[in-house]
């Protein structure tokens, strides 16, 4: 790793911060995650024990697995599991930056602004990757939220090169042009020596090196640099726009900067304004820090536009038509889509969509350790009724069941019909006992409460369910042998006289 101080920060300073005790330090939480980050061999459990030892951090990392960032089906209950969905870079990454950030900002570092610029840097940094398709977001966070750390440790200087000033209020291109006159380097080299003495990982330290390089444009030769360092370095631009007392002044030439390095239109940029605009009361949430003021929002994505609007008129017109157009399809598409989904008569869920989405839950199951249970529901003696009183009275009776479990379970339960008088229910994270109870009970409530009239007749059923669960007390190599063993319980029940559950 390249000896920061030895090439950007002038000697005298480098020795003042060697020895200066009031430098941001690590809490301990962070030295051991630093550490976990770098073994190649650590697992999920010495990894859950080090997160679980700062309960604090711990119920961070919960918060942000089921925030809308890492929009799950189901809520995610515990640490093991949060690890396992986030996957343990991207856990250990979000970990530090709580930490980090939780520790900092409650010790003698407690500058509302500046905390205000690095938590909008980082949210913005990860936008800016997931729109360029980039990996590793949280690593984009991270260098986002620490960019300006080199701040807080000219802070602890004596004297600080700001003492003369408002902290909360100077802007921060002329924090960046006091740092030059006082001091011929400025924050973002202190930062990235800062975060070498930490032994963070060089990407980070190299993103927080380079985090204002873009304000001199000839940066777009520069060779160490890739579209990583530019998220980074335009997160900072960004959150300006949203703490400057006249933000439109920054509006054109930040569009120009983006444009230039991550190579987008306008249109992309206006929808990653508006998408910054939608994830601040998110992320003010996850760091219990505002940054949801209406009128900045709203007056930031006003001029934004209408830029655009002044460069382009017609080429907005279009847009508009054509994303009109768009939504036209996407709506049809939509139904369509849903129409191909769903049984014609019962409008559930069809034998094709449940196939795939039984094989997506099988493969999640195996892959995050989770139960999956399946059961298999056959209407008792089904030929008869349609005998005794035709088809038409057969068809009721299929969308009253149909109604009846789609009524009583669960909502992240999914039925179908499977084929003739038979469904399919699958039950994601449930055990066995967990289904067993559930089925049991809607055998019982289906017998007291179900009665179909047809004709001015009433027509009583029951059903016969076969249930089987993987990832439980079986575990099932394939997913044709899961179904195999629901079907076999399905015929173990109507063995034992039907109007019952039977397990396999």
């Amino acid at each position: 790793m390249t000896d920061i101080s030895q090439n950007v920060l002038p000697p005298e300073l480098e020795k003042k911060l060697s020895h200066c005790s009031r430098l941001p330090s690590l809490p301990s939480v962070a030295l051991k995650i630093i550490d976990a980050s770098k073994d190649p061999d650590i697992g999920l459990s010495e990894i859950a024990a080090i997160i679980s030892g700062d309960p604090a951090i711990s119920a961070k990392l919960l918060k942000i697995a089921n925030s809308p960032l890492y929009s799950q089906r189901r809520t995610i209950s515990n640490l093991r599991e949060a690890l396992t969905l986030l996957g343990f870079n991207a856990a250990l990454t979000i970990a530090l930056s709580f930490s980090l950030f939780t520790t900092l900002r409650h010790a003698q570092y407690s500058y509302e602004n500046y905390w205000k610029r690095s938590i909008l840097s980082a949210a913005i940094a990860r936008l800016l990757g997931q729109q360029m398709g980039l990996s590793r977001l949280e690593d984009l966070f991270l260098a986002g939220l620490l960019q300006d750390i080199g701040i807080l440790a000219l802070e602890s200087l004596s004297p600080s090169p700001y003492q003369q000033v408002n902290k909360d209020g100077i802007k921060h291109s002329e924090r960046i042009s006091l740092e030059l006159n006082c001091l011929h380097t400025e924050h973002s080299y202190v930062g990235a020596w800062l975060l070498q003495s930490w032994n963070l990982p060089e990407r980070i330290i190299n993103a927080v090196l380079y985090s204002h390089s873009l304000n001199n444009h000839s940066a777009k030769q520069n060779t160490n640099l890739n579209r990583f360092h530019y998220c980074v370095s335009l997160s900072g631009n960004l959150a300006d726009l949203w703490l400057e007392d006249m933000p439109d002044e920054l509006i054109q030439s930040t569009k120009e900067a983006v444009q230039m390095f991550l190579g987008m239109d306008n249109n992309d940029i206006n929808m990653l304004i508006s998408n910054i605009n939608s994830e601040l009361q998110n992320i003010s949430n996850l760091f219990e820090i505002n940054l949801n003021d209406e009128i900045v929002r709203g007056q930031i994505l006003d001029e934004a536009h209408e830029i655009s609007l002044q460069r382009n008129l017609q080429i907005i017109k279009q847009a508009e038509e054509n994303r009109r157009l768009i939504e036209g399809f996407e709506t049809q598409v939509k139904n369509i889509k849903e129409e191909s989904q769903q049984d014609h008569l019962t409008r559930i869920y069809n034998r094709k969509y449940i196939d795939r989405f039984l094989s997506e839950e099988f493969e999640h199951a195996n892959i995050n350790h989770w139960p999956l249970s399946l059961a298999f529901i056959d209407i008792d003696n089904f030929k008869e009724i349609n005998d005794s009183y035709g088809h038409l009275a057969g068809d009721k009776v299929l969308t009253a069941i149909a109604e009846f479990f789609s009524s009583n379970i669960r909502q992240t339960d999914v039925l179908a019909r499977y084929g003739g008088d038979e469904f399919i229910l699958v039950l994601p994270g449930a055990t066995s006992d967990i289904a067993e109870t559930m089925l049991s009970r809607l055998v019982s409530l289906l017998n007291k409460t179900l009665k179909i009239e047809f004709e001015n007749k009433v027509i009583r059923t029951s059903v016969s369910i076969g249930l089987a669960t993987h990832m439980d007390k079986h575990d099932f190599d394939t997913l044709k042998d899961f179904i195999r063993a629901a079907d076999k319980a399905l015929y173990k029940a109507k063995a034992a006289g039907r109007n019952c559950l039977a397990t396999y």
